[in-house]
């Protein structure tokens, strides 16, 4: 399982990071994700998903993100 932070821009409260969460949870591949709120991040546990597809999902959730380089 491999380990993918992303930098997550416009959240304002805790629905957005559940929305986030949810969102990208349902993505196949995506064992788990946690979304934090107060950093503006989430980190996702994943296995064969590029960085494109969680891109797209933050954003089709409604919000900006990017891979957050060097979080190890």
């Amino acid at each position: 399982m491999a380990k993918t932070v992303l930098k997550i821009d416009g959240m304002t409260c805790e629905m957005c990071s559940k929305r986030v969460n949810n969102a990208l949870i349902e993505i196949d591949g995506v064992s788990d994700a946690k979304v934090d709120l107060k950093k503006g991040t989430a980190e996702i546990t994943q296995e064969g998903v590029n960085d494109d597809t969680l891109i797209r999902a933050v954003l089709d959730a409604g919000y900006r993100s990017k891979v957050k380089r060097g979080f190890l």
